[in-house]
Parts: C-alpha cells; structure tokens; sequence
C-alpha cells in the first residue's frame, strides 16, 4: 500500500472504514465463488448431459429385456425430442438403427456394407482397444469411472475443441446382440455459457451494491452511540456534567462503552462536587480563625497596649487560633499529598502491641486531664503495615477519644488477631453519636452534631486521614457507636506481606 492510498484510507471516518471492510470481504467472498462455480460449469453440464444419456441407454436396455427386438420407431419413441444422438447397432442382422441430426462423428462405430468375416472380427474388437483408435485420430479421451449401467463411458474432445460425452454399451438377448451408441455434444456454442456469465455477472454486481449499502446501514447503527458520546462530550463542561448518554438496546461492546462514559462522567461530576465542598469547608474553616486572629489584634491595638489583662488574653487566642490554623493546614497538605501519591508507605513486620504501649504513655506524659487507659491483649500481635502511620491512626482516634471522654472515664485497647488480620480496636465510654453521624463520619470536614460540639476543638479531617492510612496499608476500618453510651473505631492491618500476583 502507497503513502497515498495509506493517507487516504486513514482521513476516512469509522463509519466509512466499516463499510469499506464489510462490502470489501463480502464481495471478495462473492467473486471467489463465482470464479468457482465458472470453473465449473463443464462438471455440471457433464453431469447433467451424462444422467440424460445413460437414462435413454437404460431405457433401451429394459426395451430389449422385455421384448427382445428392436425396430427404429421404437428408437424415435424412446428418445423423443431430445437433444441426444443414438446408434442402435443390431450386430446380427448388421443393421443400424439411428437418431442423429447429421453425419455421425468418426468416434461412432459403424457397420461395414456386406462386411467380410475378416472385417467383423475386428469390428467386434475388445471395447478397451477404442480409446487408442480415437487417439490415433486426434481425439483427446478420458474415460469415467464407477459406470453403474454396465456400459463405458467418455469425454471426448476434438481437434476444433468440441467435447462430447459418449455412452456405449452391449446388450445381449438371446441370440440378439446390441451395441448401444449414445452421444451428445456440450454447450460449445459459447452462446449459453455467454448468457451464463453475464447473468453471473449482473448478480455479483448487485450483491456488490447491496453488501456497500448494508455495511453503511450497519455501521451507522453501530457507531451510533459513538455519535452520541461525540454529542454528550461536547455539552459536557465544569458547569454541566449532568449530560449522560442512553443506554437502553441490545447489550452489547457499545453499551459498554456508554456506561462506560456514563460512568466515567459521574466520578468526575463526584470529584468535582467533592473539590469544590473540600474547598468550601477548607475556607470556612480557615476564615474563622483569621476572624479571631483579626479581632483580637483590633483589641489589643485599641484597649491591649495599655491593658495587661486585655493583652495576655489576647495573646493567648491568638496562639491557639494559630495552631488550630497550623494543625489544620498539616492536614490539608496531607490530603493533598495523599492524593497525588506522593506519600511514600514503608511497610514492614511490628508489633502492634509495642505500639500501643508507647501510645499509652505519650498519652499520660502530655494529657492533663487523667482517663483510665487499659489495654486488653490476647496475644502478641505483629501485623505488616507503615508503623508510624499506623501510629498516626491511632492518636487520631485517641486524640477524638480524650475529646469525647469525661475526665476519670475509660479508654479500652482491645489487641487481637482475626483471621489473616491483626486488629486494635478503641472503646470508649464518651457522649458517642448518633446513627446518621457515623455513616458520614469519615466524610471530610464531618463533625457530628456542630452545635453542641463546637466548645471542642477540631477541624473534622483526622477520621477521613484515618481511613487513607487503613486503605493504604492493606487494612480495614470501621466504626460502631451509641448516642450518650460510647464509640469503639475498628481498626485491622495483615498479619504478613501479602503476594501479589
């Protein structure tokens, strides 16, 4: 194929290509069969004009075997008007009996005038030796084989190319001995096999028509949900992605597709919203601190330089509005960081025992305000996962923990193994939420029930680090809770490197 025809097959459309194809193979297939069939019409003709021979040599046959002789009317009877010549040649009484429209060709045997008994001994020669005889004469002989009527017979072809199919048989009744001649000449008039081959023609022409006009309507109905996924996409935008395309039809690839696309719109119209309420919930959560910040720098800059109390209450907000700010924007950057896969995972073997342990202690070192920590544990538990993210979990849920809980209330580490996983589950006895609340509650920015919480401090994005952290390490996370009874967070990593295949 030239750069050419390369370039122009390849700035056809889908649909073009299709048709191209499908009417291309179809009528390759087309022509091939009919090369075929033209290769051989002469075996049909033969098989036609030989099952019409040997059906009049038959019926000669049963003639002779009912009644014994034979006469020239009954040859004109039995053969009628059919286009097959006959020599009837009663070897007795050297007589011929004949139905032939001209001179008969040189392959048919004829009786001599008067003939010597010299010139009948070799009249009656073997039939095996007339093959040779025609040969000898010009005449191209192929003899056919598996002759059900007890007779011979041949394709014979001319010095000026005529084929003829020839049928001889003897047939002896008593003393009668027959030899039955039966010929005839194939279609050589080129006329019918001329007619044959145009109206083969005509018909490879028009199934070449209709194979290009039903491979168009094909690929039209194929490709039209691409069409329509063309069409979706171009209405699609930042602003707009409720466009969806329709799926109802057969189900098949292009369904496929389509829900495919449909699919792929409606994650991208979820992580649009998502973006746009983490951005939304990221600024109110930030404006409120920058609010405080900015009161209090209006106070001290009116009454706080000259007022130590107005100034050291001033001061204080003003550093813990920061860190709130601070501790946000870490968690922020997390986020964002986690997203992008820029977080690294360090797994390796630990004991998740020796982890809560160290946990526990932290917590009495930096917390004033006491709570009864025990840890319950079965066994020593070694689980495969990132320890310092796992520890990161962990204080999420014990920092939400100590928030929730009254002083001298219990926090309970629950340390066990379940199947191929290690789990730390935390229980404790605080105000506990509501059933609509934990459904949401690893949503980003969720805190159950603002309005009575909102004395505690936090910015509502530990739970949903939390649940990366799991799903990063191969474990899982859940959560049961009771409204003024307590919350326990499930937490479950693998107990060994998993192989992945």
């Amino acid at each position: 194929m030239s750069k050419r025809s390369k370039t122009f097959f390849s700035s056809l459309t889908i649909a073009h290509k299709t048709t191209m194809m499908y009417g291309g193979i179809f009528s390759l297939s087309l022509l091939v069969i009919s090369f075929f069939v033209l290769l051989n019409v002469n075996v049909i003709e033969q098989n036609n004009v030989r099952e019409e021979i040997v059906k009049i040599v038959q019926n000669i046959d049963d003639y002779i075997e009912s009644n014994g002789t034979f006469s020239q009317q009954i040859l004109d009877s039995i053969v009628k008007n059919k286009y097959v010549e006959v020599n009837v040649i009663d070897v007795k009484n050297h007589t011929v009996y004949k139905n032939s429209m001209g001179e008969a060709p040189p392959f048919i045997k004829q009786i001599p005038s008067q003939p010597s008994p010299e010139q009948m001994e070799e009249w009656e020669a073997p039939q095996y030796s007339r093959p040779k005889e025609w040969e000898q004469k010009g005449f191209k002989v192929s003899t056919a084989k598996g002759f059900h009527i007890g007779g011979r017979q041949y394709f014979i072809t001319g010095r000026d190319g005529k084929e003829f199919v020839l049928v001889e048989k003897e047939i002896k009744f008593q003393e009668n001995n027959y030899l039955v001649q039966a010929f005839k000449m194939l279609s050589s008039n080129n006329y019918y096999f001329h007619k044959f081959v145009l109206k083969l023609l005509l018909i490879d022409l028009l199934g070449i028509f209709l194979s290009f006009l039903i491979g168009r309507y094909i690929s039209r109905r194929m490709l039209k949900p691409v069409e329509e996924i063309q069409k979706t996409a171009e209405r699609i935008s930042i602003e707009d992605l409720s466009q969806r395309i329709d799926t109802s039809g057969p189900d098949d690839e292009m369904k496929e597709l389509a829900e495919t696309f449909n699919s792929m719109i409606s994650r991208l119209e979820n992580s649009f919203q998502k973006q746009n309420q983490f951005i939304s919930d990221a600024s109110h959560e930030l404006r409120t601190p920058i609010s405080v910040i900015q009161g209090y720098a209006n106070l001290i800059n009116r009454w706080g330089k000259s007022d130590p109390t107005v100034l050291e209450e001033s001061i204080q907000s003003i550093l813990a509005e920061t860190e709130h700010m601070s501790q946000l924007i870490k968690k922020l950057l997390f986020l964002a960081k986690s997203e992008q896969n820029r977080i690294t995972v360090q797994k390796e073997q630990f004991s998740l025992n020796e982890l809560v342990k160290e946990i526990v202690k932290e917590i009495d070192i930096t917390t004033e305000e006491k709570r009864n920590i025990v840890i319950k544990e079965k066994e020593e538990v070694e689980v495969y996962a990132d320890s310092s993210m796992v520890k990161q979990l962990l204080w999420i849920h014990c920092e939400n923990a100590l928030k929730y809980t009254k002083q001298n209330n219990t926090i309970t580490f629950h340390i066990y193994k379940q199947k191929e996983y290690g789990c730390v589950d935390i229980e404790d006895d605080g105000v506990g939420m509501a059933e609509e609340d934990v459904t949401r509650i690893f949503d980003r920015f969720y805190r159950a029930d603002k309005s009575r919480n909102k004395e505690i401090p936090g910015t509502g994005l530990g739970l949903s680090i939390a649940k990366w952290i799991a799903e990063r390490n191969d474990g899982k996370i859940s959560v049961k809770s009771e409204l003024g009874k307590g919350t326990t967070f499930h937490n479950a990593f693998p107990l060994q490197k998993r192989n992945i295949k």
